[in-house]
């Protein structure tokens, strides 16, 4: 289990999976992505299993990009779920980017 954004960036790279339990929009829950590339700024994102209009193009054929944001931005729960939220560290459904459940 992650427990802090060393340990996180530490497992989310090249060629890590996980799924998206909770996102600012709604149909991105359920939505699995596969870290194809990470650097120090973020990790860049595409689909596994499916094609998407976005990802394969998105930042220079890298995908979507994830920010590391500040670690106070990150919450690391009992149930394995990295959430990261936006604003100013309040840590409510409102600020909620995306939160997520690496897979093994």
């Amino acid at each position: 289990m992650v427990k802090n954004l060393a340990q996180l960036k530490r497992k989310l790279a090249k060629g890590a999976v996980f799924v998206i339990v909770e996102h600012c929009r709604p149909e991105a829950v359920g939505q699995k992505r596969k870290v194809n590339y990470a650097d120090t700024t973020g990790i860049y994102t595409i689909h596994p299993d499916t094609p998407h209009s976005v990802s394969p193009a998105a930042n220079g054929a890298k995908g979507i990009h994830l920010p590391w944001k500040k670690a106070s931005s990150w919450e690391f729960r009992e149930d394995g779920v990295c959430a990261q939220y936006a604003g100013n560290g309040e840590k409510t459904a409102k600020t909620l980017n995306i939160a997520f459940r690496i897979l093994e």
